[in-house]
């Protein structure tokens, strides 16, 4: 617990997940600020969740983890790193200089050595120039801003992917959700069809393995948090869209397709049915994920994905990392 000029820190031990999501939502705040969405990866003993108030009202909310850094051999100190699996979501930008100078005084306080900052859907923090010689891996994401209305969001879809998404649906694809643990596994199948597709291109990826979907089901699926759509040709899936969805956000986190999904077109009706039910949900936004910063050069091996993630009408938006040293500078 901490002060810097008018904002208090606080790190809370526990809060009910219905108060949790509300202060996420006043806050700006998206999925990646639930602890749940983490706990595949991380320790909850790690978790530190941190507000920052105002004249008694929350202004802001921080959540970070203690990274485990590989232990140094004796007698060296192994360094205390706090990770935030995003930027903190502050609910008026006027109020984020002295959120920076508070969360940096709390890393501080707290012992840790450096304050790392991932670059997923961070906003007000990593784009602080007084921070930007500690700003490490960039990417861009393409944000939908749903709150035009289905109509206008829908026109906004390059023309190539409007067209898709009619030859997705004249193929005759029925789109269902499924967020069953079997149903994950058949999202990982997908994902290392598609990583193997990809590694031809030079551009594979990496799934994690069976028991981290199980831990994903446990701690995100099934706590409705997590939602999966798959495009189905008669009864056989060939595609499917994972995403999370909080404060009014949603969140793409994993796709995949079989050599059928591809040939037919099914990943742009899944965008296109999202889209759509977001909407009715009353969704402000849909952040349709990330590619590295550099893929909008033509030459990029990710140049493909990014065009893709494009063509839907949102913003690109460029998010930065942050790695501060908290121990030799004034940052």
């Amino acid at each position: 617990m901490g002060t810097h000029g008018m904002i208090h820190t606080k790190r809370l031990d526990s809060v009910e997940p219905v108060e949790l999501e509300s202060m996420i939502a006043r806050c700006g705040g998206n999925a990646l600020h639930l602890p749940a969405v983490h706990l595949v990866d991380r320790a909850a003993s790690d978790l530190h969740l941190l507000t920052f108030e105002q004249g008694g009202r929350v202004v802001a909310l921080a959540l970070g983890f203690e990274e485990r850094v590989r232990r140094l051999p004796w007698p060296l100190r192994r360094p205390r790193v706090l990770d935030l699996p995003t930027g903190p979501a502050i609910a008026d930008a006027a109020h984020a200089p002295e959120v920076r100078v508070a969360l940096l005084d709390y890393a501080r306080s707290a012992g840790f050595d450096r304050l790392m900052v991932q670059p997923a859907y961070s906003t007000w923090l990593t784009a602080d120039e007084d921070l930007a010689r500690y700003r490490s891996t960039s990417i861009t994401e393409f944000v939908v801003d749903l709150r035009r209305g289905e109509e206008a969001v829908l026109a906004a879809m390059h023309k190539t992917h409007r067209k898709n998404v009619r030859r997705a649906a004249k193929e005759g694809l029925r789109v269902e959700e499924d967020n069953r643990f079997e149903a994950l596994l058949c999202l990982r199948d997908m994902q290392l069809a598609s990583s193997e597709r990809a590694s031809q291109r030079a551009e594979g990826f990496g799934v994690r393995d069976e028991s981290s979907f199980r831990q994903l089901h446990e701690h995100v699926y099934s706590k409705g948090y997590g939602h999966v759509l798959f495009a189905f040709q008669g009864d056989q899936p060939i595609a499917a869209l994972a995403w999370l969805a909080a404060a009014n956000r949603v969140l793409t986190v994993r796709s995949g397709s079989l050599p059928a999904g591809y040939e037919m077109r099914a990943m742009y009706l899944l965008y296109d049915e999202l889209i759509r039910r977001a909407i009715r949900e009353g969704m402000v936004e849909l952040n349709a994920g990330g590619v590295p910063a550099e893929a909008s050069a033509p030459e990029h091996p990710q140049a493909g994905l990014y065009e893709f993630k494009n063509g839907f009408g949102g913003e690109a938006v460029v998010r930065h990392g942050l790695d501060v040293p908290l121990k030799e500078t004034g940052a």
